[in-house]
């Protein structure tokens, strides 16, 4: 074996791994029993207007599928448009992302703060 032989090896085996990683950026993950599912879809919408969630001891388990070829992200506003410090992140399609987040009673707004995805706006009511 010579030593451009030696050299190239582990490269190419770095890159093997690079592009075996789980799914091309798509989770394993599922959507929790009993979370608020909430789907980011193709047209750089919400699947919903509107959505509601029932709090169990001050948390809600909220879950983001995505079911388009983007990448997305979810934020919550409370009234006064302040950002709630939540973000669930998804890749693409099939990716799910979840969490139990703590959030008192009202209504928040529903975002995406990608660039260019605006128009991604619903309703999250807590109860």
């Amino acid at each position: 074996m010579n030593f451009r032989a030696l050299v190239t090896v582990p490269f190419v085996a770095l890159a093997l791994v690079g592009c075996s990683s789980s799914g091309g950026g798509k989770a394993s993950a599922t959507v929790p029993a009993g979370a608020t599912l909430i789907k980011a879809i193709e047209g750089i919408s919400w699947d919903a207007k509107s959505y509601t969630a029932t709090a169990v001891g001050g948390k809600v388990s909220l879950a983001l599928e995505d079911d388009s070829s983007l990448p997305h992200n979810l934020h919550l506003l409370n009234a006064d448009g302040v950002d709630q410090g939540i973000a669930l992140d998804v890749q693409g399609k099939g990716d799910v992302h979840s969490a139990d987040v703590a959030l008192a009673p009202g209504n928040y707004q529903v975002i995406c703060t990608i660039a260019g995805h605006g128009n991604m706006k619903a309703t999250l009511t807590v109860n």
